[in-house]
């Protein structure tokens, strides 16, 4: 791998999306650096990609794991390119009544404080090149209710707005920051559980939830990698602030077939 390959850091890339990031990235000629708190599945997963691939220990909670990581990362390579904040759970499910404020900021956390985190320490390290990309993995429940948990939804809503702002700074050392809010994707993290079930509660997910969208299909996490490559590259290179829907139509609005007869039946008007 050329010494001046660019580089890559994304968190949660041990499943899901972050994984479909790390390979996508990585055919792409990238030098990734695969973080999560998965070390099995992490470790296993740079040892598939092969080449010039690693995996680091980073809770994103926590700042100083998210110092040691990029830290680590220019260490071995010199430079930070892009960083996916990728990283999220569910978070608590149930209503307002019966949640507690523990449960509430732990979600949080998880889903918004990482990618502040993230974006803190990337920039860092970007700045003094004058260049670099930042991809926020937000979602379709952040811009429309009702799809997902309060914590979820709201805290993603929080990634799509700091997406903005975050960018209003950054974008004048040279550095872009976007999020990607992806509808319906295959992933364990939609489930609820990260082991094996969740292969047999996707299908079950998966059948009742189909025509959601109009595009009556789920997305596969590769779809949600590709759109994050290309706002990683010099092809999206106007692109500032921006959150790019990858959701099958879902924001759209209702699919036309369910849409109440009369709006759906021809009746003539100029007569």
């Amino acid at each position: 791998m050329p010494g001046d390959a660019p580089a890559l850091l994304v968190t949660g890339g041990a499943s899901g999306i972050g994984a479909a990031c790390a390979t996508t990235f990585a055919r792409a000629g990238y030098r990734v650096m695969i973080a999560d708190i998965q070390d099995d599945k992490g470790l296993r997963l740079a040892a598939e990609i092969g080449g010039d691939a690693a995996y680091v220990h980073l809770d994103v909670r926590h700042e100083d794991h998210f110092a040691r990581a990029v830290d680590a990362l220019v260490q071995r390579w010199g430079r930070l390119d892009c960083l996916v904040n990728n990283a999220a759970i569910v978070g608590v499910l149930g209503p307002l009544a019966q949640t507690s404020i523990a449960e509430w900021d732990h979600a949080y956390a998880v889903i918004q404080r990482s990618v502040f985190l993230g974006t803190k320490h990337a920039a860092r390290v970007m700045q003094p090149r004058g260049a670099g990309s930042i991809v926020n993995i937000a979602s379709a429940a952040g811009l429309i209710a009702g799809w997902s948990p309060h914590a979820y939804a709201t805290a993603k809503a929080a990634v799509v707005h700091f997406t903005r702002s975050a960018a209003l700074e950054l974008v004048e050392n040279g550095i872009r920051v976007n999020c990607i809010c992806p509808g319906n994707v295959e992933t364990p993290i939609h489930t609820g559980v990260t082991d094996e079930r969740w292969r047999p509660r996707m299908a079950r997910i998966r059948e009742a939830q189909k025509d959601d969208q109009p595009l009556p299909r789920f997305a596969v996490p590769e779809e949600i990698a590709e759109a994050a490559l290309w706002l990683a590259s010099e092809r999206s290179s106007y692109v500032v602030g921006h959150a790019l829907v990858v959701d099958g139509g879902l924001l759209a609005g209702r699919h036309w077939r369910k849409q109440p007869p009369h709006l759906r039946e021809y009746h003539p008007v100029l007569e």
